[in-house]
This record gives C-alpha cells, sequence and structure tokens, in this order.
C-alpha cells in the first residue's frame, strides 16, 4: 500500500467553528484509560455525542485536539473481534474522505478508538424532516462525491466498509466529508467475495450479501446506491411517507423511468439542478443493480460524480464509457414495476425534457 498520496494534505480548519482536522500522517498511538477519563471530563453526560451497539461516543480534546472517543462494549468474542477488526482497519486508512484515527486504548477490560472529533454530526442528521436547515441541492451532490472518494480509497487499499449509510458519513460545516465507523470493515487480500455474518443494516444489503453473506466491493456499491436514493428523496429507508414500503423498492421503478419529480426531496423542489438530478438518480439505480457483476465500481461511481458535480452532464456517458444510459434490467428488476422504458433500459432525452417541465426550476 502506498502511504505517500495523503500524507502531505494541507492541514484544513472549519470556517464556522475553526475545529482543526488532525494532520493526515501515519501515528497511532495507545492511550492510557487515565488519558481519556480525563480528557472526556470523566465521559461527562455534556460530553457524550450519540450511542450504538457496539457504546457510546464521546467528545475530548487532547493537547489542543478535540477528539471522539467511542467506547466499545466487549462481552463478547464478537464485539472483541469488531475492535481489532477496526483498528486494524482504520491503521491502515489516511484519506481527506476518511476520518482520522488516531489510536486506541486496551487496557484491562477497557477498550476505546479514538478518532479526529468531526464537528457537523453525520448526514442522517441534515436529512431528517426534523432539520432545521436541511442540505441543498449542491451540498448533497458534494456530499455524495466525497463520500465516494473516500470510499474508493478504502477499495483501493483493500477495505471493504460493510457499513456504508447515513449514520457513518460525517460532515464539517463546510461540508468536507468523512466516511467513519470501521467496526465491521474486513481487509482482503485481493478482489473476491468470501463468506461472513451478516452484520450490520438490513436496509443497506445487497442481494447478494442478504442471500447468502457474500460481501464484495460490490457490496459497498449497493449500500452507496441507497444512500444516493436518501440524497435524493430525503427520505430514510424506513420512511412513513412510504407507506410500508422500503425506500429501494419504491424507488426503483421511478429511477427507471427517469421520474424525477417523484423522487426529489419536496424541500428542494425549487432549488435542484433538474439535469443533475436526472444523472444522479441514472447512476443510484446502476449502483443498485441486482446483479453485482453489472453493478458499477467506486472508480466509474467517482468519474460519474465528478461530472455531474461539475455540471458536465451531457458527456458522462461518451466521454468515461459509463453505462449509465443503458441500463439493463434482469428478470427481478422487470417484476419490481408494472412499467417499463425501452427495450434496452433507456431513458431518452426526451424523458428529461418533459420531466424538467414539471419541475419548478
Amino acid at each position: 500500500m502506498s502511504h505517500s498520496h495523503n500524507q502531505l494534505v494541507e492541514q484544513s480548519i472549519c470556517s464556522m467553528c475553526h475545529n482543526k482536522r488532525p494532520k493526515l500522517d501515519w501515528t497511532v498511538r495507545d492511550f492510557t484509560y487515565a488519558e481519556l477519563h480525563a480528557a472526556t471530563q470523566g465521559f461527562s453526560v455534556k460530553n457524550f455525542l450519540s450511542e450504538g451497539g457496539f457504546g457510546s461516543v464521546y467528545k475530548g480534546e487532547i493537547l489542543g485536539q478535540k477528539i471522539a472517543v467511542k467506547q466499545c462494549i466487549h462481552a463478547n468474542h464478537k464485539q472483541e473481534k469488531e475492535f481489532k477488526s477496526e483498528v486494524d482497519a482504520l491503521t491502515k486508512a489516511r484519506h481527506q474522505n476518511v476520518v482520522v484515527f488516531l489510536g486506541f486504548c486496551s487496557e484491562g477490560n477497557n477498550r476505546f478508538l479514538v478518532y479526529e472529533f468531526v464537528c457537523n454530526g453525520s448526514l442522517d442528521q441534515h436529512l431528517s424532516q426534523h432539520s432545521r436547515k436541511p442540505l441543498c441541492w449542491q451540498d448533497r451532490v458534494r456530499v455524495a462525491n466525497g463520500a465516494a472518494k473516500g470510499l474508493l480509497y478504502l477499495h483501493q487499499n483493500n477495505i471493504i466498509h460493510r457499513d456504508i449509510k447515513p449514520n457513518n458519513i460525517l460532515l464539517t460545516h463546510d461540508c468536507e466529508v468523512l466516511l467513519g465507523d470501521f467496526g465491521l470493515a474486513k481487509i482482503v487480500s485481493e478482489e473476491f467475495s468470501c463468506s461472513i455474518e451478516c452484520p450490520g443494516n438490513l436496509e443497506y444489503w445487497a442481494p447478494e450479501y442478504a442471500a447468502s453473506g457474500k460481501v464484495s466491493n460490490k457490496t459497498d456499491v449497493y449500500s452507496f446506491g441507497v444512500v444516493l436514493v436518501e440524497l435524493i428523496t430525503g427520505m430514510k429507508t424506513t420512511d412513513k411517507r412510504l407507506g410500508g414500503k422500503n425506500l429501494v423498492g419504491w424507488a426503483r421503478p421511478l429511477l427507471r423511468q427517469g421520474n424525477c419529480q417523484k423522487l426529489v426531496d419536496g424541500r428542494i423542489m425549487d432549488s435542484h439542478d433538474c439535469h443533475q438530478l436526472f444523472w444522479l438518480s441514472r447512476l443510484a439505480g446502476n449502483c443498485l443493480n441486482k446483479d453485482p457483476h453489472k453493478r458499477l465500481d467506486m472508480n466509474t461511481v467517482v468519474k460519474a460524480l465528478t461530472h455531474i458535480e461539475e455540471g458536465c452532464s451531457g458527456c458522462i456517458v461518451g466521454k468515461d464509457s459509463i453505462a449509465m444510459s443503458s441500463y439493463s434490467k434482469s428478470k427481478d428488476d422487470m417484476q419490481d414495476s408494472s412499467e417499463s422504458d425501452d427495450e434496452s433500459g433507456n431513458i431518452g432525452t426526451s424523458s428529461i425534457t418533459a420531466n424538467c417541465k414539471n419541475l419548478k426550476l
């Protein structure tokens, strides 16, 4: 693995809260319990950030550096395994779109992971219907691109994340994007599928993952496709507005039809870019292909998102040979919807135009 690419990236400072990101060097510290106890003021309630199946996360500060301390519950072998897996994966990951792992504590029965503090919470908070200021369209495209770059870096370094979802996509106030929570990450020596237990959130599982526990880079791509749908719609995977359907089942026929009007989050109906929306929808559809061999890889996804963010939507297919406009449907896909596109699965320019006319732009 090459370490040189991201070592010298300049430290960024949040323009709003002035939180400084740590340097992307390869130093990983072995913290003592006493250090972390002092840094979090005794793991006080006022420093509590979040809680999950693993335990609690607390905000702290050491030598002027704000940190997030993840307290890991280790009542069984599986949780000890997840702790070691996360340490192993994070020690090998340094990228501007991956949360910086600063060190760990493994003292007696105490298990803690120490990360940089990310100042503006997780993506799910900003997409929530309860958010006072939901993400604007351009920030959603930026988040998609940043998360994709972080995921591509992991795949290039043989790390499968296995738990891509909005809760694990962290943001700064400047909308810098960082992937977090590597408790389920798996390091593989090459591109292949291996049989494992199925952890994580069912709504983000690829079909082959749910059916047989097979995992590969393409299972991450599927999860990322679900996140793209959440960015487009502003809905959770089990949103009440879906009438009992899951988000992917509801969205799949709309993605195929290019039905922008029904997909886009109503809170940004007046401010999104119609062509970016169309191509982002096509990209999501390809990431969600039920056949992992037909799913895009993250290198192609990043190229597509870069074009979309730069507004070059018209040349995505021609320039990079991205097969987003020839999304071929399997028999399973056909059963998801009584409506269909043309025989090749194409959505023509007229469909884009028709949908754009129906939108408030």
